[in-house]
């Protein structure tokens, strides 16, 4: 969690300074490139990485420390060809489709090396259970790239402003990477690794493609600086997802081992108290950034608020993508049980992708770049409810109320949406947002006690 949260924030301020300093239009093609680059290295790159984490994790189970070197080291060649060829592709879609400046393009395909060098030396240094190497190297490589940043912005030297985030990944990523020869894999554990990978590549493709897609497809049917726009809205909106998503990645693990256990009355009181958790916590935290989205945009965004001010709109419906994807509790139920739930899961991503692209093609000629913050909307909403009302039905879950309580929740964020809108002003956000809260304690307080009755008693022994 805290090597995610040092990323996003490194990513975050990337995009707060380019857009402070530089403008919209400059934002917008940096990241351009960056969507670009980060969509290609879920093509293999990504995946090789995740590969790599379970595999050499296995072996490790097994105590077999040279097959832990092989498996490393035969990954590592695989996620470096594809690389290499992916980088080639990236210069070329960059000039020829996005039309960005050379420099733009050439490092643009730098950021693709760096990038996937990340993602798989993140996965081998997961794989070998080397968390607090992880998290280290994270904030380093993540100081380094910001200040490399100031230091190109302050030199005026524009047409390097994506070599930092390309220095601050290969920094993380060049200590890490498998030395030395390896022996050979039996052709059966090779061939393994390889369906694995490609499974793995279409189910990060479907699950995390959507919003690069966003950004890519969306700049053929807007201006540069309408872009621009939405790459702030962009750049506020992930992160705030980015918690969450690690806070269900260190989750999952109890529910997988539950369900390995035999034990599916702990499995289901364990996913229902997590969902129950993500919903309390989370529905209210995006429910204030939508009712807060213009004074976030002309507080991060102050010292051009001028060009920022049709970014707005684009944060909330963003706000309400993401709050999607934070509920996301069933995954780790389809992704630790049953061999049939990875399938389902990977079938409701897929048609979250597909339906989220039409979304952007069918609207974009007569909305432009808001189009596709709906596209992604729709993306998120079909890829999170799908997994949810599969685990639901199938696993007999308890939650009519709490369904019914999110969807009270969403009709009280819109209606402060509503009242804000129609009576703007600091005092009608903040009547609106104390009136959402309260009213969200209310409906939730049967969640709520336990949780704050649990504070009294710490602070008291405290």
């Amino acid at each position: 969690m805290m090597a995610v949260f040092v990323q996003g924030l490194s990513r975050f301020g990337y995009s707060l300074l380019i857009g402070n300093i530089l403008g919209r239009e400059v934002l917008g093609q940096v990241n351009l490139a960056i969507s670009l680059a980060l969509f290609l290295v879920l093509l293999w790159p990504q995946a090789s990485g995740n590969a790599a984490a379970k595999f050499i994790a296995m072996a490790r189970g097994q105590q077999h420390h040279e097959e832990q070197l092989s498996v490393a080291v035969y990954t590592a060649r695989s996620a470096a060809l594809a690389t290499v060829l992916l980088s080639v592709v990236a210069v070329v879609v960059a000039t020829r489709s996005l039309h960005l400046p050379l420099s733009y393009a050439l490092s643009c395909g730098l950021l693709v090396i760096a990038l996937s060098a990340y993602n798989f030396v993140r996965g081998v240094r997961t794989g070998n259970n080397q968390f607090v190497t992880t998290a280290a190297w994270d904030c380093i490589s993540s100081g380094v790239t910001l200040t490399l940043l100031l230091v190109v912005l302050l030199g005026g030297l524009t047409p390097l402003l994506l070599v930092p985030l390309s220095l601050g990944y290969l920094l993380y990523a060049i200590p890490g990477w498998p030395r030395g020869a390896g022996g050979p894999l039996p052709k059966t554990l090779r061939r393994k690794i390889n369906v694995f990978t490609g499974w793995a590549a279409v189910n990060i493709l479907a699950a995390s493609g959507l919003l690069q897609l966003s950004m890519i497809i969306g700049k053929h049917y807007d201006t540069p600086a309408a872009v621009g726009q939405y790459s702030a809205a962009v750049s506020i909106a992930t992160p705030a997802s980015m918690l969450s998503s690690s806070m269900l990645v260190a989750l999952a693990p109890a529910v997988a081992r539950m369900f390995t256990a035999g034990d599916h009355q702990g499995m289901r009181r364990q996913l229902d108290a997590i969902l129950r958790v993500m919903v309390l916590v989370f529905l209210p935290v995006f429910g204030v950034g939508v009712l807060w989205a213009e004074p976030i945009i002309h507080l991060l965004y102050n010292a051009r608020a001028d060009e920022f001010t049709q970014a707005a709109p684009l944060l909330v419906v963003l706000f309400f993508a993401v709050s999607a994807t934070s509920f996301n509790a069933s995954n780790s139920r389809l992704n630790g049980g049953e061999s049939w739930g990875v399938r389902a899961l990977a079938a409701c991503n897929a048609v979250g992708l597909l339906l989220g692209v039409t979304t952007i093609v069918c609207w974009g000629p007569r909305l432009g770049i808001m189009s596709a913050a709906l596209g992604y909307l729709v993306g998120c909403l079909v890829s999170s409810l799908g997994p949810l009302v599969i685990v639901w039905v199938h696993d007999r879950m308890s939650w009519g109320g709490l369904i019914l309580r999110i969807s009270a929740g969403y009709a009280l964020v819109l209606g402060g949406l509503w009242w804000v809108a129609a009576d703007p002003g600091i005092t009608t956000t903040i009547l609106a947002t104390a009136a959402f809260l309260a009213a969200w304690c209310l409906i939730s307080w049967r969640d709520l006690v336990p949780h704050v009755t649990a504070l009294g008693h710490r602070l008291r022994r405290s």
